[in-house]
């Protein structure tokens, strides 16, 4: 990938306002954790949006206190996920129960493939479950609704792992607006960037206001049982506040580069995780896949990519791991670039031009 470069009218707001935080001496716990949580609720329609160091720290705390409040120990999660993901399970002191396959367009699982997940556990399990989903590539899951009511239903709970997905929406609401709870990631490398920070968010009153408790130990009511110091400091949430107010900007350049790789991918006849009018995501990745071999097989002639969303698969889906490659897109990316892949797409794809 290249280098990260923030949107202009960011740093200017960050060297307008961080001599502020020195004067004050408020390196902790000021005005700019607030204000970058009162965006994030501005845009979203979420009741509460509490900062946090990052993804992986959000949603450790999430599942301790689902456990804590709901008696929730039992953790399903998908096969394309990041590794982080199991590993926040045990940091949790949670039990992954199994993992859930993946559809290898979508790169997600489907209604089908969570109620089978869930079926192959016993009733113990079941009636303490949670359901750890991660949007994949910069888009909602498009099954999320039907899994959600399902979840809803069967008394799930539903824990979303926004890392890739902050600013995509579908049919008017966010991701981390359908279930229990998300966490959204801010690190340097997704769509929404600001080197590193997260935020909880949910509309459940009790896990929204444990949450901003436990982010510094519930050093004021001590009733937690399990809580930690997980919060932002005032200057990573000065970038961060900087950033949240030119996602507009940012989005809307990569939907630019986005434009012509659709236009290059329908000219060569080429499958991508489209979006719409109802399912409108972020380009955090730009993803062709394919379930036909021969177009598996050329895509490995292609070298102007970038990684795989995973190049691996903590389930048993691992096809997966083959079933799609990413061309380069990042805010403010230069134009030979794009150009480049674009130019390798056509000559690699020859056959179908023809």
């Amino acid at each position: 990938m290249g280098s990260i470069k923030l949107p202009k009218k960011s740093i200017k707001f960050f060297e307008d306002h961080y001599k502020e935080i020195f004067k004050e001496g408020a390196l902790a716990e000021g005005k700019w954790n607030k204000e970058s949580s009162n965006l994030v609720r501005q845009f979203t329609g979420i009741e509460h949006a509490v900062p946090v160091s990052s993804n992986g720290t959000g949603m450790v705390a999430m599942m301790q206190l689902m456990n804590h409040l709901y008696k929730r120990d039992c953790v399903l999660i998908q096969s394309n996920t990041m590794y982080g993901v199991l590993t926040m399970v045990n940091a949790a002191g949670l039990k992954i129960k199994g993992v859930i396959d993946c559809d290898t367009i979508f790169l997600v699982p489907n209604i089908s493939m969570i109620k089978k997940g869930v079926e192959q556990l016993d009733r113990k399990s079941k009636n303490r479950l949670i359901i750890l989903l991660s949007h994949i590539g910069g888009i909602t899951n498009p099954w999320i609704e039907e899994i959600a009511e399902y979840c809803s239903r069967e008394n799930i709970l539903l824990l979303e792992d926004c890392a890739h997905s902050y600013g995509a929406v579908m049919n008017n609401k966010h991701t981390g607006s359908y279930g229990d709870a998300g966490v959204y990631s801010f690190y340097s490398t997704k769509a929404i960037f600001s080197g590193e920070g997260g935020m909880i968010v949910t509309n459940n009153e009790e896990l929204g206001e444990l949450a901003s408790k436990y982010i510094m130990y519930d050093r004021f009511d001590r009733k937690l049982e399990v809580a930690n110091n997980i919060r932002q400091s005032e200057l990573q949430a000065l970038v961060l506040t900087g950033v949240l107010r030119q996602v507009e900007e940012i989005i809307s350049n990569k939907q630019l580069i986005a434009k012509e790789y659709i236009e290059c991918c329908e000219l060569l006849g080429l499958e991508f995780i489209k979006q719409d009018e109802n399912n409108k995501g972020n380009y955090y990745k730009f993803i062709l896949s394919s379930d036909q071999e021969s177009v598996r097989e050329q895509y490995k002639g292609l070298k102007k990519v970038t990684s795989k969303v995973y190049d691996y698969a903590l389930g048993e889906s691992k096809e997966i791991i083959d079933s799609h490659v990413c061309l380069p897109i990042w805010y403010n990316q230069e134009k030979n670039i794009a150009n480049e892949a674009i130019n390798e797409l056509k000559t690699v794809f020859t056959e179908q031009i023809k």
